[in-house]
């Protein structure tokens, strides 16, 4: 389930799901600092949905704290997006698993 809001450094964001009409190439999702507003592709299985959900909040969370330059390097934001949000699913079906048990 994608959020409605998400918080960047204590900025809430709206999260909206929508048609590709994107600014960029990716086609999955982009942030609009000044609207604070993360876009996502409404046409992608959920779980893409969310791995562009922690993509474009990363991005969001290095121009909060001043990392401008690392923000432009799709390669380390992909990278370290995924594996964040590889971990928290991980822990989301450890904690269901805890629960049945």
């Amino acid at each position: 389930m994608i959020p409605k809001t998400i918080d960047i450094c204590g900025i809430p964001y709206a999260v909206e799901e929508c048609k590709d009409n994107f600014t960029t190439d990716t086609h999955f999702g982009e942030i609009r600092y000044a609207e604070a507003v993360i876009a996502i592709n409404q046409d992608m299985p959920d779980a893409m949905k969310m791995q562009t959900l922690v993509h474009e909040w990363l991005h969001g969370a290095l121009v909060m704290n001043g990392y401008n330059t690392e923000t432009q390097n799709e390669q380390l934001v992909s990278s370290l997006a995924a594996a964040i949000n590889q971990t928290f699913q991980i822990k989301q079906k450890e904690a269901k698993q805890d629960a049945v048990d």
